[in-house]
Protein backbone atom coordinates (compact mmCIF):
# COMPACT_ATOMS: atom_id res chain seq x y z
CA UNK A 1 0.00 0.00 0.00
CA UNK A 2 2.64 2.61 0.77
CA UNK A 3 4.89 1.70 -2.47
CA UNK A 4 1.43 2.85 -4.28
CA UNK A 5 0.70 6.03 -2.74
CA UNK A 6 4.54 6.76 -3.09
CA UNK A 7 4.03 5.93 -6.90
CA UNK A 8 0.85 7.88 -6.72
CA UNK A 9 2.79 11.02 -5.11
CA UNK A 10 5.36 10.67 -8.01
CA UNK A 11 3.15 10.32 -10.93
CA UNK A 12 1.34 13.76 -9.70
CA UNK A 13 4.45 15.17 -9.36
CA UNK A 14 5.54 14.73 -12.90
CA UNK A 15 2.29 15.89 -13.70
CA UNK A 16 2.61 19.35 -11.98
CA UNK A 17 6.29 19.19 -13.32
CA UNK A 18 4.93 19.37 -16.88
CA UNK A 19 1.71 21.55 -16.33
CA UNK A 20 4.52 24.02 -15.04
CA UNK A 21 6.89 23.83 -18.17
CA UNK A 22 4.17 23.91 -20.43
CA UNK A 23 2.91 27.34 -18.82
CA UNK A 24 6.33 28.57 -18.98
CA UNK A 25 6.35 27.29 -22.72
CA UNK A 26 3.05 29.23 -23.14
CA UNK A 27 4.39 32.64 -21.11
CA UNK A 28 7.66 32.61 -22.95
CA UNK A 29 5.90 32.21 -26.56
CA UNK A 30 3.72 35.05 -25.42
CA UNK A 31 6.81 36.84 -24.08
CA UNK A 32 8.49 36.15 -27.36
CA UNK A 33 5.73 37.52 -30.11
CA UNK A 34 4.82 40.53 -27.51
CA UNK A 35 8.26 41.50 -27.46
CA UNK A 36 9.12 40.75 -31.46
CA UNK A 37 12.79 39.02 -29.88
CA UNK A 38 14.29 36.00 -29.21
CA UNK A 39 15.52 34.63 -26.16
CA UNK A 40 18.83 34.99 -27.60
CA UNK A 41 18.32 38.28 -28.34
CA UNK A 42 16.98 39.48 -24.81
CA UNK A 43 19.59 38.21 -23.31
CA UNK A 44 22.44 40.29 -25.98
CA UNK A 45 20.44 43.55 -25.28
CA UNK A 46 20.65 42.91 -21.18
CA UNK A 47 23.97 42.18 -21.71
CA UNK A 48 24.50 45.11 -24.42
CA UNK A 49 22.78 47.30 -21.24
CA UNK A 50 25.39 46.28 -18.33
CA UNK A 51 28.34 46.98 -21.09
CA UNK A 52 26.91 49.96 -21.45
CA UNK A 53 26.49 50.92 -17.98
CA UNK A 54 29.73 49.57 -16.98
CA UNK A 55 31.68 51.71 -19.86
CA UNK A 56 30.18 54.85 -18.73
CA UNK A 57 31.07 54.16 -14.92
CA UNK A 58 34.34 53.30 -15.72
CA UNK A 59 34.94 56.23 -18.31
CA UNK A 60 33.82 58.86 -15.18
CA UNK A 61 35.75 56.96 -12.93
CA UNK A 62 38.97 57.64 -15.73
CA UNK A 63 38.29 61.27 -16.02
CA UNK A 64 38.47 61.34 -12.20
CA UNK A 65 41.00 59.68 -12.00
CA UNK A 66 43.04 61.88 -14.50
CA UNK A 67 41.66 65.21 -12.91
CA UNK A 68 43.50 64.33 -9.80
CA UNK A 69 46.46 63.11 -11.50
CA UNK A 70 46.85 66.44 -13.15
CA UNK A 71 46.07 68.42 -10.20
CA UNK A 72 48.85 66.12 -7.75
CA UNK A 73 51.29 65.61 -11.04
CA UNK A 74 53.51 68.47 -9.77
CA UNK A 75 53.25 67.21 -6.27
CA UNK A 76 53.93 63.40 -7.21
CA UNK A 77 57.24 64.28 -9.47
CA UNK A 78 58.37 66.54 -6.91
CA UNK A 79 58.11 63.86 -4.06
CA UNK A 80 60.04 61.11 -6.38
CA UNK A 81 62.87 63.74 -7.46
CA UNK A 82 63.25 64.38 -3.68
CA UNK A 83 63.33 60.84 -2.69
CA UNK A 84 65.59 59.92 -5.17
CA UNK A 85 67.88 62.77 -4.58
CA UNK A 86 67.93 61.95 -1.20
CA UNK A 87 68.45 58.14 -1.67
CA UNK A 88 71.57 59.08 -3.87
CA UNK A 89 74.60 59.20 -2.25
CA UNK A 90 77.79 59.10 -4.04
CA UNK A 91 80.98 60.96 -3.61
CA UNK A 92 81.96 63.46 -5.81
CA UNK A 93 82.35 63.74 -9.58
CA UNK A 94 84.65 66.24 -10.54
CA UNK A 95 87.89 65.46 -11.44
CA UNK A 96 91.23 67.51 -11.56
CA UNK A 97 92.73 68.63 -14.77
CA UNK A 98 96.32 68.15 -13.51
CA UNK A 99 98.21 64.92 -12.54
CA UNK A 100 100.90 65.28 -9.26
CA UNK A 101 103.83 62.62 -9.84
CA UNK A 102 106.21 62.69 -7.16
CA UNK A 103 109.78 62.19 -8.31
CA UNK A 104 112.37 60.48 -5.60
CA UNK A 105 115.22 62.45 -6.01
CA UNK A 106 115.99 65.75 -8.04
CA UNK A 107 118.70 64.09 -10.42
CA UNK A 108 116.25 61.68 -10.97
CA UNK A 109 113.93 64.62 -12.37
CA UNK A 110 116.22 66.26 -13.73
CA UNK A 111 117.39 62.80 -16.22
CA UNK A 112 113.26 63.03 -16.92
CA UNK A 113 112.72 66.33 -17.62
CA UNK A 114 116.35 66.21 -20.49
CA UNK A 115 118.79 68.82 -21.32
CA UNK A 116 116.88 72.08 -22.00
CA UNK A 117 113.65 69.76 -21.53
CA UNK A 118 114.49 67.52 -24.35
CA UNK A 119 112.90 64.73 -23.05
CA UNK A 120 109.46 65.95 -21.93
CA UNK A 121 108.86 67.66 -24.97
CA UNK A 122 109.21 64.15 -26.79
CA UNK A 123 106.08 63.30 -24.42
CA UNK A 124 104.24 66.12 -24.99
CA UNK A 125 104.26 66.02 -28.62
CA UNK A 126 103.73 62.97 -28.99
CA UNK A 127 100.65 62.80 -25.98
CA UNK A 128 99.51 66.46 -27.18
CA UNK A 129 99.88 67.20 -22.86
CA UNK A 130 101.78 69.77 -20.70
CA UNK A 131 104.07 68.70 -18.14
CA UNK A 132 105.21 71.52 -15.39
CA UNK A 133 108.76 70.25 -14.14
CA UNK A 134 109.55 73.57 -12.35
CA UNK A 135 106.73 74.21 -9.61
CA UNK A 136 107.33 72.58 -6.95
CA UNK A 137 110.28 70.43 -5.79
CA UNK A 138 110.75 66.55 -6.63
CA UNK A 139 107.32 66.73 -8.44
CA UNK A 140 105.83 66.36 -12.51
CA UNK A 141 102.67 67.83 -13.38
CA UNK A 142 100.52 66.59 -16.57
CA UNK A 143 97.84 68.48 -17.64
CA UNK A 144 95.61 67.57 -20.39
CA UNK A 145 91.92 68.18 -21.74
CA UNK A 146 92.40 64.15 -23.46
CA UNK A 147 92.86 62.41 -20.05
CA UNK A 148 93.74 59.12 -22.18
CA UNK A 149 96.37 60.72 -23.08
CA UNK A 150 96.94 62.38 -19.90
CA UNK A 151 96.84 58.77 -18.03
CA UNK A 152 99.38 57.43 -20.93
CA UNK A 153 101.70 60.20 -20.10
CA UNK A 154 101.18 59.52 -16.39
CA UNK A 155 102.39 55.69 -17.18
CA UNK A 156 105.18 56.66 -18.91
CA UNK A 157 106.83 59.36 -16.87
CA UNK A 158 106.46 56.52 -13.72
CA UNK A 159 108.69 54.10 -15.84
CA UNK A 160 110.85 56.24 -17.00
CA UNK A 161 111.45 56.89 -13.36
CA UNK A 162 112.60 53.52 -12.60
CA UNK A 163 115.03 53.02 -15.88
CA UNK A 164 118.54 53.82 -14.65
CA UNK A 165 120.11 53.87 -17.56
CA UNK A 166 120.27 57.90 -19.64
CA UNK A 167 117.32 58.40 -21.48
CA UNK A 168 116.57 59.24 -24.89
CA UNK A 169 114.29 59.30 -27.48
CA UNK A 170 113.90 55.60 -28.72
CA UNK A 171 113.69 54.52 -24.72
CA UNK A 172 110.66 57.15 -24.43
CA UNK A 173 109.03 56.09 -26.94
CA UNK A 174 109.30 52.63 -26.59
CA UNK A 175 107.79 53.64 -22.70
CA UNK A 176 104.94 55.08 -24.41
CA UNK A 177 103.53 52.23 -26.38
CA UNK A 178 104.58 49.84 -23.50
CA UNK A 179 101.90 52.67 -21.31
CA UNK A 180 99.66 52.25 -24.41
CA UNK A 181 98.86 48.53 -24.57
CA UNK A 182 98.89 48.92 -20.18
CA UNK A 183 96.18 51.17 -20.62
CA UNK A 184 94.22 48.87 -23.13
CA UNK A 185 94.24 45.95 -20.40
CA UNK A 186 93.45 48.76 -17.43
CA UNK A 187 90.84 49.97 -19.85
CA UNK A 188 89.07 46.24 -19.78
CA UNK A 189 89.63 46.12 -16.16
CA UNK A 190 87.86 49.88 -15.08
CA UNK A 191 84.71 48.64 -17.88
CA UNK A 192 84.59 44.98 -16.30
CA UNK A 193 84.64 46.30 -12.28
CA UNK A 194 82.11 49.66 -13.95
CA UNK A 195 79.49 46.72 -15.08
CA UNK A 196 79.61 44.44 -11.90
CA UNK A 197 78.50 47.63 -9.69
CA UNK A 198 75.65 48.44 -11.97
CA UNK A 199 74.68 44.27 -12.40
CA UNK A 200 75.28 44.16 -16.49
CA UNK A 201 76.97 41.05 -17.63
CA UNK A 202 77.89 39.39 -20.80
CA UNK A 203 78.90 42.22 -22.83
CA UNK A 204 81.44 42.52 -26.16
CA UNK A 205 85.15 42.84 -24.64
CA UNK A 206 85.38 45.56 -27.02
CA UNK A 207 82.12 47.55 -25.37
CA UNK A 208 83.66 46.82 -22.17
CA UNK A 209 87.21 48.58 -23.36
CA UNK A 210 84.61 51.54 -24.31
CA UNK A 211 82.96 51.59 -21.59
CA UNK A 212 86.46 51.47 -19.67
CA UNK A 213 87.24 54.87 -21.33
CA UNK A 214 84.35 56.88 -19.93
CA UNK A 215 86.67 57.03 -16.61
CA UNK A 216 88.93 59.43 -19.41
CA UNK A 217 86.66 62.00 -19.96
CA UNK A 218 84.99 64.67 -18.29
CA UNK A 219 82.74 67.61 -19.13
CA UNK A 220 82.80 70.83 -17.69
CA UNK A 221 84.86 68.91 -14.80
CA UNK A 222 82.58 66.10 -14.30
CA UNK A 223 83.77 62.51 -14.81
CA UNK A 224 81.60 60.71 -17.19
CA UNK A 225 82.09 57.34 -15.34
CA UNK A 226 80.97 58.43 -12.46
CA UNK A 227 78.44 60.63 -14.07
CA UNK A 228 77.02 57.46 -16.07
CA UNK A 229 76.64 55.57 -12.52
CA UNK A 230 74.68 58.64 -10.70
CA UNK A 231 72.00 58.51 -14.02
CA UNK A 232 72.10 54.95 -13.96
CA UNK A 233 71.09 54.61 -10.24
CA UNK A 234 68.64 57.58 -10.37
CA UNK A 235 66.67 56.09 -13.53
CA UNK A 236 66.33 52.68 -11.65
CA UNK A 237 65.17 54.20 -8.56
CA UNK A 238 62.40 56.64 -10.53
CA UNK A 239 61.71 54.22 -13.34
CA UNK A 240 60.83 51.47 -10.06
CA UNK A 241 58.31 54.19 -8.59
CA UNK A 242 56.79 54.79 -11.55
CA UNK A 243 56.33 51.00 -12.42
CA UNK A 244 58.38 51.18 -15.67
CA UNK A 245 61.37 48.89 -17.38
CA UNK A 246 63.57 49.32 -14.70
CA UNK A 247 66.07 47.58 -16.93
CA UNK A 248 65.97 49.64 -19.75
CA UNK A 249 65.99 52.87 -17.05
CA UNK A 250 69.39 51.08 -15.80
CA UNK A 251 71.22 49.88 -19.37
CA UNK A 252 69.84 53.45 -21.12
CA UNK A 253 70.80 55.78 -17.86
CA UNK A 254 74.48 54.27 -17.83
CA UNK A 255 75.27 54.51 -21.59
CA UNK A 256 73.72 57.71 -22.64
CA UNK A 257 77.03 59.40 -22.59
CA UNK A 258 78.54 55.96 -24.23
CA UNK A 259 79.60 58.57 -27.29
CA UNK A 260 81.72 60.67 -24.95
CA UNK A 261 83.97 57.53 -25.11
CA UNK A 262 85.33 57.90 -28.20
CA UNK A 263 84.38 61.82 -29.44
CA UNK A 264 87.96 62.91 -28.54
CA UNK A 265 89.01 61.06 -31.74
CA UNK A 266 89.52 63.09 -34.50
CA UNK A 267 88.99 60.23 -37.06
CA UNK A 268 85.43 60.26 -35.22
CA UNK A 269 82.77 62.29 -36.31
CA UNK A 270 79.02 63.02 -35.00
CA UNK A 271 78.03 64.68 -31.36
CA UNK A 272 78.43 61.97 -28.47
CA UNK A 273 74.37 61.44 -28.38
CA UNK A 274 74.85 60.20 -31.98
CA UNK A 275 77.85 58.31 -31.91
CA UNK A 276 75.92 56.62 -28.53
CA UNK A 277 73.19 55.64 -30.61
CA UNK A 278 75.58 54.26 -33.06
CA UNK A 279 77.72 52.07 -30.36
CA UNK A 280 74.58 50.78 -29.25
CA UNK A 281 73.27 49.65 -32.54
CA UNK A 282 76.53 47.87 -33.35
CA UNK A 283 76.42 46.24 -29.94
CA UNK A 284 72.56 44.89 -30.89
CA UNK A 285 71.28 46.42 -27.32
CA UNK A 286 66.93 46.19 -27.90
CA UNK A 287 65.45 49.97 -29.77
CA UNK A 288 63.62 51.01 -26.12
CA UNK A 289 67.20 50.77 -24.45
CA UNK A 290 68.95 52.79 -27.63
CA UNK A 291 65.99 55.53 -27.84
CA UNK A 292 66.31 56.08 -23.80
CA UNK A 293 69.62 56.43 -23.99
CA UNK A 294 70.36 58.44 -26.91
CA UNK A 295 67.09 60.77 -26.70
CA UNK A 296 68.24 63.26 -23.49
CA UNK A 297 69.47 65.71 -25.04
CA UNK A 298 66.53 65.57 -27.49
CA UNK A 299 68.13 65.10 -30.83
CA UNK A 300 65.10 63.03 -31.35
CA UNK A 301 61.88 64.03 -28.99
CA UNK A 302 61.81 61.31 -26.56
CA UNK A 303 58.38 58.92 -26.97
CA UNK A 304 58.78 56.35 -23.75
CA UNK A 305 58.55 57.27 -20.40
CA UNK A 306 61.85 55.50 -19.80
CA UNK A 307 63.76 58.42 -22.35
CA UNK A 308 62.14 60.88 -19.95
CA UNK A 309 63.25 59.35 -17.15
CA UNK A 310 66.84 59.14 -18.23
CA UNK A 311 66.70 62.99 -19.14
CA UNK A 312 65.84 63.90 -15.79
CA UNK A 313 68.36 61.61 -14.44
CA UNK A 314 70.77 63.35 -16.32
CA UNK A 315 69.96 67.03 -15.24
CA UNK A 316 69.85 65.77 -11.40
CA UNK A 317 73.68 64.39 -11.67
CA UNK A 318 75.04 67.22 -13.95
CA UNK A 319 72.88 70.32 -12.54
CA UNK A 320 73.58 69.38 -8.44
CA UNK A 321 75.49 71.58 -6.72
CA UNK A 322 79.44 70.74 -6.62
CA UNK A 323 78.77 68.61 -10.05
CA UNK A 324 80.81 70.67 -12.55
CA UNK A 325 83.67 72.56 -11.63
CA UNK A 326 83.91 75.20 -14.86
CA UNK A 327 83.61 78.78 -13.06
CA UNK A 328 81.39 81.64 -14.39
CA UNK A 329 84.14 83.41 -15.75
CA UNK A 330 86.27 80.81 -17.62
CA UNK A 331 82.68 79.78 -18.90
CA UNK A 332 82.09 83.02 -20.69
CA UNK A 333 85.55 83.74 -21.73
CA UNK A 334 85.64 80.33 -23.63
CA UNK A 335 81.53 81.50 -25.00
CA UNK A 336 83.36 84.91 -26.31
CA UNK A 337 86.09 83.34 -27.65
CA UNK A 338 84.03 80.95 -29.90
CA UNK A 339 81.99 83.84 -30.67
CA UNK A 340 85.53 85.99 -31.74
CA UNK A 341 86.39 83.12 -33.48
CA UNK A 342 83.86 82.96 -35.80
CA UNK A 343 83.00 86.81 -36.27
CA UNK A 344 86.55 86.97 -37.34
CA UNK A 345 85.75 85.82 -40.50
CA UNK A 346 84.99 88.24 -43.46
CA UNK A 347 81.47 88.00 -44.08
CA UNK A 348 80.26 86.78 -40.96
CA UNK A 349 77.87 89.36 -39.38
CA UNK A 350 76.88 87.86 -35.94
CA UNK A 351 77.46 84.94 -34.17
CA UNK A 352 76.11 83.01 -31.09
CA UNK A 353 77.57 80.49 -29.01
CA UNK A 354 74.73 78.18 -27.52
CA UNK A 355 73.90 74.52 -26.11
CA UNK A 356 76.77 75.59 -23.19
CA UNK A 357 79.47 75.88 -25.99
CA UNK A 358 78.69 73.15 -27.68
CA UNK A 359 77.49 74.82 -30.77
CA UNK A 360 78.10 78.17 -32.66
CA UNK A 361 75.81 79.36 -34.92
CA UNK A 362 77.33 81.81 -37.32
CA UNK A 363 74.82 84.56 -39.11
CA UNK A 364 76.42 85.53 -42.73
CA UNK A 365 75.71 88.31 -44.82
CA UNK A 366 74.05 87.14 -47.76
CA UNK A 367 75.48 89.62 -49.93
CA UNK A 368 78.80 88.74 -49.04
CA UNK A 369 78.71 84.75 -48.53
CA UNK A 370 76.69 83.09 -51.28
CA UNK A 371 74.84 79.46 -50.68
CA UNK A 372 78.29 77.51 -52.38
CA UNK A 373 80.51 79.87 -49.56
CA UNK A 374 78.81 78.52 -46.94
CA UNK A 375 80.37 75.22 -46.67
CA UNK A 376 83.52 76.39 -46.64
CA UNK A 377 83.29 78.77 -44.24
CA UNK A 378 82.22 76.76 -41.83
CA UNK A 379 84.91 74.48 -42.42
CA UNK A 380 87.06 77.25 -41.93
CA UNK A 381 85.85 78.31 -38.50
CA UNK A 382 85.93 74.87 -37.19
CA UNK A 383 89.56 74.28 -38.38
CA UNK A 384 90.30 77.90 -35.98
CA UNK A 385 88.64 76.88 -33.13
CA UNK A 386 90.34 73.74 -32.89
CA UNK A 387 94.07 75.22 -33.25
CA UNK A 388 93.61 77.98 -31.22
CA UNK A 389 90.83 77.09 -28.54
CA UNK A 390 90.98 74.31 -25.88
CA UNK A 391 88.11 72.67 -24.99
CA UNK A 392 86.59 68.78 -24.09
CA UNK A 393 84.20 67.21 -26.61
CA UNK A 394 83.08 68.51 -30.05
CA UNK A 395 81.92 71.49 -31.06
CA UNK A 396 79.36 71.75 -34.20
CA UNK A 397 79.40 74.85 -36.72
CA UNK A 398 76.13 75.98 -38.19
CA UNK A 399 76.03 78.86 -40.79
CA UNK A 400 73.07 80.59 -41.52
CA UNK A 401 72.13 82.73 -44.82
CA UNK A 402 69.14 84.18 -44.72
CA UNK A 403 68.10 86.00 -47.92
CA UNK A 404 64.99 87.95 -48.77
CA UNK A 405 63.65 89.95 -51.53
CA UNK A 406 60.72 92.80 -51.64
CA UNK A 407 58.90 94.22 -54.54
CA UNK A 408 55.60 96.31 -54.29
CA UNK A 409 53.20 95.88 -57.09
CA UNK A 410 51.78 99.63 -58.19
Amino acid sequence: EIRLRIASFKEEAQTTQNNIKRIEKDNFDKLTAKTGMTAEEVKERIINGYKTELELENEERLIAMEEDLKENAIKTAKRILTNTIQRLSSPTSVESRLILIEVPRDHIKGKIVGREGKNVEVIEKALDVDIIFNDLPNTISISCYNLINRRIAQMTIEKLIRVREDLDETIITRKIKESEADLDKELFEIGSAALNKIGLKNLDKELVRTIGRLQFRTSYGQNIMKHSMEVAWASTMMGSELGLDVNVCKIAGFLHDLGKAIDQNPDVQGTHDFLTKELMEKYNFNEPEIHAAWTHHESEPPKTPEALIVKAADAISAGRPGARQESIGKYLDRLEALESAANSFEGVRNSFAISAGREVRVIVDSEVIKDEGMQPLAGSIAQKIQAELSYPGKIKVNIIRKTKYTEIAQ
